[in-house]
């Protein structure tokens, strides 16, 4: 059986509403080509493999397994002629919204692969959770919505603890004051990554040396606090690419970037495509699914 353009699948990535989490069942035998979607996405094959290809590394994705792509990775599905999976789609803002999230965020990209190893643990809890935000969704009953939300919260929760555990216990110098105030560096860069920032001011916000404070922040988040900053200013680029209203030039230059050259080359530097691919291959892959619509009316 060769491949197919499917209706159903190809019009649910674009056409999902405004739910906060929105979960599809899919068996289609369709490979999805290079997009990129605002929200973050998990993919839980159920029956067959899923081949997924996200910025430049490549997984091969078994049942009992789970992917995460964050919110703006540009990636690709391959699928078998014959199998099943389950897509979520969540709104970034609901994990943003977290306390303790900006600081792990990072950990998460280009992606993370839960490899069904043989052990239980936090893999088996994660699964659970989502089959969890499945019936829930399936049942709609009354809260189910808020309950699919809260599945979702939950495994993100997990996961964040995991990483900020296994960063604290290899790095014993940081301590609770330490953590507090390097989650509360994170957020600040959050909100403020449009302006200048530097080392020097975003450390005596957190009260801290800026040596002292670009060794432990470094230790705490994986990243300098340059590429975090950069990161984070990229995020927000991501999500103004996706306004067809507003130039190039024009996201440039709300997301703080002086000249569109050094746009271009820190955007290609994180995404390794420049913004106007970046946009094209949204742009692409909604033009296909509506002919797709189109064809299928």
């Amino acid at each position: 059986m060769g491949k197919k353009d499917s209706f159903s699948s190809l019009r649910q990535i674009d056409h999902h509403g405004d739910d906060a989490v929105r979960i599809y069942e899919n068996t289609e035998a369709d490979d999805y080509p290079a997009h990129w979607h605002r929200s973050y996405e998990l993919i839980m094959p159920v029956r067959n493999s899923y081949t997924v290809v996200v910025g430049s590394g490549t997984c091969v994705l078994m049942p009992g397994e789970v992917l995460i792509i964050p919110s703006g990775m540009v990636h690709e599905i391959l699928a078998p002629d014959d199998g099943m999976r389950y897509l979520f789609l969540v709104d970034h803002r609901v994990l943003y919204n977290m306390e303790g999230f900006s600081p792990v965020e990072q950990a998460f990209y280009p992606y993370v692969h839960m490899k069904n190893d043989g052990e239980e643990g936090i893999r088996s809890q994660v699964i659970g959770l989502l089959w969890q935000a499945v019936r829930e969704d399936a049942e709609g009953r009354l809260l189910s919505a808020s309950m699919v939300v809260n599945c979702i919260r939950r495994i993100f929760i997990l996961l964040s603890r995991t990483l900020l555990d296994l960063r604290e216990s290899g790095n014993p110098g940081i301590g609770r004051r330490d953590s507090d105030a390097l989650i509360a560096a994170t957020d600040y860069i959050t909100l403020h990554c449009t302006e200048k920032l530097t080392l020097e001011s975003v450390a005596d916000y957190a009260g801290y040396s800026k040596y002292h404070f670009a060794r432990i922040f470094k230790d705490y988040t994986g990243v300098s606090f340059y590429t975090y900053y950069m990161r984070q200013r990229i995020q927000v680029c991501r999500d103004l690419l996706g306004d067809k209203s507003l130039s190039v030039t024009e996201v440039a230059l709300r997301t703080g970037f002086g000249s569109i050259a050094t746009f271009n080359r820190v955007f290609r530097q994180v995404e390794n495509v420049s913004p106007t691919e970046y946009r094209r291959m949204r742009q692409s892959h909604r033009q296909e699914t509506q002919e797709v619509i189109n064809r299928n009316i």
